[in-house]
């Protein structure tokens, strides 16, 4: 569990709605959602899969639109803002982790870790100098020329948090991130995401069904049939994190 926690929100939802298809295909994914992180936690969403918890994250991400409601994250009211803006908030604000990975097997692990800074418009040779930098704060000192699929999971994943951390967002999204790993591999994952939500002004958000990680959130938010259940942690029970 990251060693403290902010009171100030990083992302405030509420009366969140999301329906996919329309007429008797209609599908509610998110019904009236109330959701707060805060800043420098570790924050992890759960629940059995459809009750809409990775629809939720994709919403506050600003990857996916949403019907109803209001999303706050560090301040930009994403829905009073217009695509183009959202797009602009995600690529400087936003880092992304996933499952599977998602790197780019073409390229070298620093040209993987390049992209959100490319994207953002910094230099090839500025990019390539941060992202070796990133690499060897991940304990990857030496292997940024090496393609990602010379690498183990564990070697892969945290190529991946350099490539979402290197341009300082200050969202961190993590879907998965150890469900393809095995349980010491994915300790010393959830290790590297604990010390990335301890910056003050940060806040990591994790979607997972791996309860055996669990035990790293400082809070815990439950998810069934579309809406927020429980709250465990401070402020909360502890039950299902201790």
């Amino acid at each position: 569990m990251s060693a403290s926690t902010s009171t100030q929100l990083a992302v405030h939802v509420r009366a969140v709605t999301k329906t996919f298809g329309t007429g008797e295909a209609a599908v509610p994914a998110l019904k009236g959602v109330d959701f707060d992180a805060r800043q420098g936690e570790l924050l992890m969403i759960v629940g059995p899969s459809g009750c809409g918890k990775t629809t939720l994250l994709s919403v506050i991400a600003g990857t996916l639109n949403f019907d109803g409601g209001e999303i706050d994250v560090f301040g930009s009211p994403l829905h009073a803002m217009k695509p183009r803006h959202i797009t602009e908030f995600r690529k400087r604000h936003v880092g992304f982790i996933f499952q599977q990975f998602n790197l780019i097997p073409t390229l070298s692990c620093i040209e993987n870790v390049s992209v959100p800074l490319l994207i953002n418009g910094v230099s090839r040779r500025v990019a390539e100098q941060k992202a070796a930098a990133m690499l060897d704060q991940m304990g990857l000192p030496g292997r940024g020329h090496e393609r990602p699929t010379n690498l183990s999971g564990g070697q892969q994943q945290r190529v991946a948090i350099a490539r979402a951390l290197v341009h300082e967002p200050r969202l961190v999204i993590c879907d998965e991130p150890t469900s393809a790993l095995d349980k010491d591999t994915g300790g010393h994952i959830m290790d590297l995401l604990c010390a990335v939500a301890r910056h003050p002004e940060r806040s990591v958000i994790v979607v997972t069904h791996d309860n055996r990680i669990f035990k790293y959130a400082d809070r815990l938010t439950e998810m069934e049939d579309g809406r927020v259940q429980r709250v465990h942690g401070q402020g909360g029970n502890h039950d299902l994190i201790e």
